[in-house]
């Protein structure tokens, strides 16, 4: 009897150890309360959750396309996983991941732009590149409804490239994903052979 009361207490001392634990991990693995919104990102594709930060670690679940995932901190640039706190914990690959779409449905256009204004909508899915052509270095994927902002050069005309067919326009990544991009991207804004009536960016109302 003695015996089984001794186990009994050293299996609560455990218990209680690994519990006094978990917060201080918590700690150093949570992105701060206030990045909450920055720390949302969405799987591109049907993606696994590892264990470890490797491909021959063990994988935990298979999350499909569209997944709305919690990051634990934001990665740095070069970072090929990221440790994830929701739907589950683990480790994914940054390359399944897109940024988490925003929702502004009550966006319309505007029939008449206030000058200077440099908001902008997505209208489809749009990728952003590092240089104004499509062989540029790839940032990251924009789901419709996203807000960005865009660059003006003098007289506040919206900056823009003309390359392969298409113009290109820059975004401003520090103002339109503070705390997570920096720097400027560009925007494949109007496929002048295929779609030349057409664009990927609305003004914001």
């Amino acid at each position: 009897m003695e015996f089984h009361k001794l186990l009994y207490i050293v299996t609560l001392v455990k218990i209680a150890t690994f519990a006094l634990g978990v917060p201080v991990f918590a700690q150093i693995t949570q992105a701060p309360s206030n990045s909450s919104q920055s720390s949302c990102r969405a799987t591109k594709v049907s993606t696994p959750i590892f264990k470890e930060p490797s491909t021959s670690s063990n994988a935990i679940r298979i999350l499909p396309a569209q997944t709305k995932i919690v990051l634990a901190y934001i990665p740095v640039s070069g970072d090929r996983f990221v440790r994830i706190k929701s739907p589950t914990s683990g480790f994914i690959q940054t390359a399944a991941l897109k940024f988490c779409q925003t929702n502004n449905k009550a966006q319309n256009l505007l029939n008449k732009p206030v000058i200077g204004s440099v908001c902008r909508r997505i209208v489809r899915t749009e990728t952003i590149r590092r240089q104004p052509s499509i062989k540029g270095d790839f940032i990251t994927t924009l789901d419709p409804n996203t807000i960005v902002f865009v660059n003006l050069v003098t007289g506040n005309i919206v900056k823009s490239y003309k390359s392969e067919n298409y113009i290109w326009v820059e975004i401003d990544l520090s103002r339109s994903f503070p705390g997570e991009l920096s720097g400027n991207g560009w925007i494949a804004n109007t496929d002048l052979v295929n779609a030349p009536g057409l664009s990927s960016l609305a003004y914001c109302s």
